[in-house]
């Protein structure tokens, strides 16, 4: 682990990097816009290295309390941030990364979703379309986009800060749940939507995002050690999921718990467990979810409306999917499809393509697309192959659900996707030590076993 200066060298050094900042401000004023989550990251790895907790809380509260989509249309919307506070949100995980890998060293394991985004983003660069159009500073932001729900898989962290990881982002629905409560009290950013699906601090397309990993990680901790607070907070998770009416999130999810309970064996969840949870719990989860599970099926079966406009966004994708289909136009152009002063997007209020596949194939083509997923497929599936069997089963049925996710939503940009991916991140690490060290507890179990053959007690009798 490095040492970090004497207390009065940090001061010099902060100073120095203020007045750096300030002259800056003043002479080039635009240059330092762009280059402004520099120092902020800077400033934060500095801080984050000597209090490793307060990097997982200051990520879990960053998203549970939405303030990219606040100061961008919310009520922190007067201090003018707009778009720039989603990038500037999206520097907190490699901040994070950042102190973990100077304070803990790299990871082993190849991180194949990031590299394959740099890849993407240097040959969009060089070659695509995308790179006559935008600028180096537009790429930039698409590229710290892109790659910031993977950077944290390139660090090496204790056991407890990846536990700290995994449950954090159970309680960042709950979050967004009880400020946005407060705040809806105070008159400062309404609960509901104008429809009236619950949205907390975000939308209830991102809080519904949340949720999904939220009952994710909260279904492994329950399977680790069958502790009812976990079931309780994933319970709560749901209720909240239901709550928003997001449908694609809620298919997803069916399907995750779906495959851990119909594939689970008695190791990992013993059929008493199995045959208690259904029984036990069918009372009180009627009780508890019942209401919201009819405000939640009053949109999935009563009403036809696509709020998303997918039927209206899709077909401008296919069409330039067509014009380039093999490597796309470069990364980033998804976000030039569609014509945001379109009188119809205009009553979206979105231009995204609620399709991670045919965005995708738009940026890097049918072949990139395919290596992007690939890769992420290598990642979580070929990195859970000798992780404990509740890990293995929870991040592979995770995979699946999120896999069926990306073809209805936007799980790769938005800041749904560093949640989800940082969990993935910190359980794949989690499982890897637990890994480890079951593989040495067997190895030292038969070195046992070894030398009391050798024993006169264990001799064979002529």
């Amino acid at each position: 682990m490095l040492a970090l200066p004497a207390p009065h060298i940090q001061g010099i050094i902060a100073l120095g990097l203020a007045a750096s900042l300030l002259l800056g401000a003043v002479f080039f004023p635009m240059t330092l816009l762009l280059l402004l989550p520099l120092p902020v990251l800077a400033l934060a790895v500095m801080a984050f290295y000597q209090f490793p907790a307060a990097m997982v809380v200051a990520l879990v509260l960053t998203f549970g309390l939405g303030i990219d989509l606040q100061v961008d249309a919310g009520m922190l919307a007067s201090l003018g941030g707009g778009a720039a506070a989603g990038a500037l949100v999206k520097v907190v995980p490699f901040a994070l990364a950042g102190a973990l890998l100077l304070r803990y060293g790299p990871e082993r394991s190849i991180n194949w979703p990031f590299l394959t985004f740099a890849a993407i983003a240097a040959i969009s660069i060089v070659v695509l379309p995308i790179g006559r159009v935008v600028t180096t500073g537009e790429m930039i932001r698409s590229l710290i986009g892109s790659t910031a729900p993977f950077v944290l898989g390139f660090a090496m962290a204790p056991r407890r800060v990846w536990s700290m990881v995994v449950r954090g982002v159970t309680f960042v629905p709950i979050i967004s749940l009880l400020v946005g409560g407060v705040v809806h009290v105070l008159g400062l950013y309404p609960m509901f939507d104008a429809i009236g699906r619950l949205q907390g601090m975000h939308t209830p397309p991102f809080l519904a995002g949340f949720c999904v990993t939220a009952i994710f990680a909260a279904t492994l901790e329950y399977l680790r050690g069958f502790r009812l607070t976990w079931l309780v907070i994933g319970g709560l998770d749901l209720a909240i999921l239901l709550a928003t009416q997001a449908r694609a999130p809620f298919i997803s999810v069916t399907l995750f718990l779906l495959l851990v309970f119909l594939l689970s064996g008695r190791k990992v969840f013993p059929l008493r467990r199995k045959v208690d949870l259904v029984m036990g719990g069918m009372v009180p989860g009627l009780v508890v979810l019942g209401p919201v599970l009819v405000f939640a099926l009053d949109r999935f079966i009563g009403a036809a409306d696509n709020f998303s406009g997918r039927d209206i966004i899709w077909p401008y994708f296919i069409e330039a999917i067509e014009a380039r289909p093999l490597f796309g136009f470069g990364l980033g152009a998804g976000k030039l499809i569609v014509n945001p002063e379109d009188p119809t997007i205009k009553l979206l209020r979105s231009t995204a393509a609620h399709n991670e596949y045919l965005r995708l194939s738009v940026d890097a083509g049918i072949i990139g697309c395919a290596a992007i997923f690939l890769s992420i497929i290598a990642w979580i599936w070929g990195g859970s192959r000798n992780a404990p069997p509740a890990e293995k089963l929870v991040l592979r049925a995770a995979l699946l659900a999120a896999l069926l996710h990306s073809a209805f939503d936007n799980t790769l940009i938005a800041s749904t996707a560093v949640v989800q991916f940082s969990f993935f991140a910190a359980a794949l690490a989690r499982a890897r030590e637990d890994g480890r060290a079951l593989a040495e507890q067997r190895r030292r179990q038969g070195g046992r076993r070894g030398s009391n053959a050798g024993h006169p007690a264990f001799a064979r009798s002529g």
